[in-house]
Parts: C-alpha cells; sequence; structure tokens
C-alpha cells in the first residue's frame, strides 16, 4: 500500500511541476552531482539516549539516502517525504521541519498547495486540513 502511495506521490509531484514523463527522462539523461546533505538533529536531541538511532538519522538517512539527490533531486525528495507523512497523519513538528525543508529545496508555495490538495482526496480531508494550517506558518499566508 505504501508502495502505490510513493509512485502516485511521485506521478502526482511530476504533474504538479509541470514536467511530461518524456521530459522527466531527459532530465535524467544530465549527470548531477549529489549535494552532501548533513543533519545533527539525531545527535543534537537523542545522542545520548539513543546514540544508535542518532546514527541512522543524521548518517545513513540523511548522511546517504538524501544525499543520493544526483538521482533524485531534493526538491522531488521533498515532495515524496511530504506526501508519506500526510498519508501516515503525521503532521506534527517534524512535518513543519520537512515543510521548510520542503521550502529550502525549492518546492514552491503554489505545489505545495497543490500536493496537499490532491492528497486531501486520497489521504484523507482532515490531514489536508491540519497540513494546511503548518504550511501557512512556513509559506505565509
Amino acid at each position: 500500500m505504501l508502495k502505490k502511495f510513493l509512485t502516485a506521490a511521485l506521478v502526482a509531484g511530476l504533474f504538479i511541476t509541470n514536467f511530461s514523463v518524456s521530459e522527466a527522462k531527459d532530465v535524467d539523461n544530465e549527470k548531477k552531482a549529489p549535494v552532501k546533505v548533513v543533519q545533527t538533529a539525531g545527535r543534537e536531541n537523542l545522542g545520548n539516549f539513543a546514540p544508535h538511532f542518532a546514527h541512522y538519522n543524521d548518517d545513513i538517512l540523511f548522511g546517504e539516502v538524501w544525499s543520493r539527490n544526483d538521482v533524485l533531486s531534493l526538491h522531488d525528495r521533498s515532495l515524496i517525504t511530504v506526501s508519506a507523512l500526510i498519508g501516515a497523519g503525521v503532521l506534527d513538528s517534524s512535518f513543519k521541519h520537512h515543510l521548510e525543508f520542503a521550502k529550502k529545496n525549492g518546492v514552491t508555495k503554489e505545489e505545495m498547495v497543490e500536493v496537499i490538495t490532491q492528497l486531501g482526496f486520497y489521504a484523507g480531508w482532515p490531514k489536508a486540513w491540519a497540513a494546511f494550517r503548518l504550511a501557512k506558518e512556513v509559506y505565509g499566508e
């Protein structure tokens, strides 16, 4: 089920960003250099309490997975992450952090509004309302 949801989120992201499938293939053929993503929240918040989890968060999730942005851009990774969090109902401070990260990664207010609207139909209207509340804080009116 999650695989179907993530696939749908990626396809929605391609349409939202005005890419066709053939255009996306053209972009993929361009060799991009990966940008190292550095995250320290795990160690700062859980380093002494859960050091292994902090390591997985900072070094594996962000240091390796998010740093594979030569394969999938940070912009697209942010759209997928936000979509997955909304679908899972994770609409707390970690969701707000990912909204801020998405904005930093070039996801526009218009794109975010469209993603949340689309997900309202698939993930649930109350989840979309909650996501919009936090998106307004991050993107402004």
